[in-house]
């Protein structure tokens, strides 16, 4: 009778090991994974997602997509010489950006941590002037086309509350270089006018503020 009470108990025991293991262990592995999208503070029309994996106590990945866009149509009160009535332009970038977190208080995902990131994007800028119709129709200028490849570090905070929802807060400064390839009109040798593509290069200052809610399971 005792040996057919000793299975039950022993199996009860072994359960109750594990369960413990798995949430006082020195790996948290209950939750390896966070979802967030980002609270727009500095731009309105950008949002991003970003995914981590934690691959360790103090130690994980991440990789955001990012994406912004804008449509802006003006107009004048009154038609402009040569028949302008306004301009319409245009606005779009999508981007990538992985990174790594090394965490120096808590246990990943959440406590303090410091995070370098690696941001690379392309983009498109479209500008038309509006004349009348009685005007014609002005010549097209092809679109600025613009990429850009930068880095940042981020100092940052983590909170997850349960079941599993998250807060992160930081803050980081970095650097970006963009080549932008667009059309102007210049000086042609026989006196006049002519279109001409531009490429320019540039290097941007960047700050970044980071606020995301999310998931982490």
């Amino acid at each position: 009778m005792q040996w057919k009470l000793a299975v039950p108990l022993a199996l009860v025991s072994a359960g109750a090991f594990a369960e413990e293991g798995v949430t006082t262990g020195s790996f948290p592995v209950e939750r390896r994974n966070v979802v967030t999208v980002s609270v727009p503070l500095q731009s309105l029309n950008q949002l991003s997602l970003e995914g981590e994996r934690v691959m360790g106590e103090h130690f994980s990945v991440g990789l955001g997509v990012f994406a912004s866009f804008t449509d802006v149509r003006s107009r004048f009160d009154e038609v402009q010489p040569g028949g302008v009535e306004g301009f319409d332009s245009g606005n779009w970038q999508l981007g990538l950006s992985p990174s790594v977190r090394f965490y120096l208080t808590g246990r990943a995902p959440q406590g303090l941590w410091v995070s370098p990131h690696l941001d690379v994007a392309v983009g498109r800028t479209t500008n038309e002037t509006v004349v009348s119709p009685e005007v014609g129709t002005p010549p097209d200028n092809e679109p600025t086309k613009v990429w850009s490849v930068g880095g940042a570090a981020v100092v940052g905070y983590s909170v997850v509350l349960e079941p599993g929802f998250t807060v992160q807060g930081g803050v980081g400064f970095g650097a970006r270089r963009e080549a932008l390839a667009y059309d102007s009109l210049t000086g042609s040798l026989n006196g006049g006018l002519e279109m001409k593509r531009i490429h320019q290069h540039a290097w941007l200052l960047t700050q970044r503020i980071l606020l995301n809610v999310g998931w982490a399971f």
